[in-house]
Parts: structure tokens; C-alpha cells; sequence
């Protein structure tokens, strides 16, 4: 009998902490952090990320970790920026933009990704 007890108090002290754990604290600026190499095959997956984040006031792109970018990812960067310009918001660049900053002028999208107060 009293080992029934302790079982029952063991197994509800865990599920309340795993509970309050769960609840999704929704960061005010969500960040998208693009992979080390956004090739053609990733990019369903990166449209995907960023439509998550189309009414957000404000979204961040990590790409310190970029070292490859093919077109087809420059090309969803390009009208996610386009697009959430047109709505009068904004997209912040984090990290060290030289990968898209290189591809940014080798496409002459430069201006529209608005890369020059990226670190």
C-alpha cells in the first residue's frame, strides 16, 4: 500500500514539470537560421521557415553559418525580403553576411536585400 503511494507521487511530480516545460514561449523576434549549405534541395524546407514567420513584425536571418548559397536560395530571400517590404516589415541579417553578401552581388540583388548593415 504505501509503496502504491510512492509511486504515485514520483510519477506526478515529473508530468507537471515536463507540462509547465511544454508551453511554447514565443520569442517577439523569431530567428531563421539557414544551414551551412543552401543548395536547391533544402530550399522547400527554407520557403517553408519563412512563411511561418510572414506576419511577424520583425524576423531575424542567421547566416553566420552559411558557406555555400546557390540561386535558388537567393531567390527565396529575395521575395521574402521583397515581400515583407512591401508589408512594411522588417528582416534583420545576423552573422557574418559574407557568403550572401558575395552571391547578393554576383546576382545584382544587392540593394534588395538591403545587406549593407549586415555584420
Amino acid at each position: 500500500m504505501t509503496t502504491k503511494k510512492a509511486k504515485r507521487k514520483r510519477a506526478v511530480t515529473p508530468v507537471a514539470a515536463i507540462a509547465e516545460a511544454a508551453q511554447p514561449v514565443a520569442p517577439s523576434q523569431p530567428t531563421i537560421v539557414l544551414a551551412a549549405n543552401c543548395n536547391v534541395k533544402d530550399a522547400a524546407e527554407l520557403k517553408l521557415s519563412l512563411c511561418r514567420h510572414l506576419d511577424t513584425e520583425t524576423v531575424l536571418l542567421d547566416v553566420g553559418n552559411v558557406v555555400r548559397v546557390d540561386t535558388s536560395t537567393m531567390q527565396l530571400l529575395c521575395a521574402f525580403v521583397r515581400d515583407r517590404a512591401a508589408q512594411q516589415r522588417k528582416v534583420q541579417w545576423v552573422g557574418d553576411a559574407s557568403v550572401i553578401r558575395d552571391a547578393a552581388y554576383l546576382l545584382g540583388v544587392e540593394a534588395l536585400l538591403s545587406l549593407s548593415g549586415a555584420s
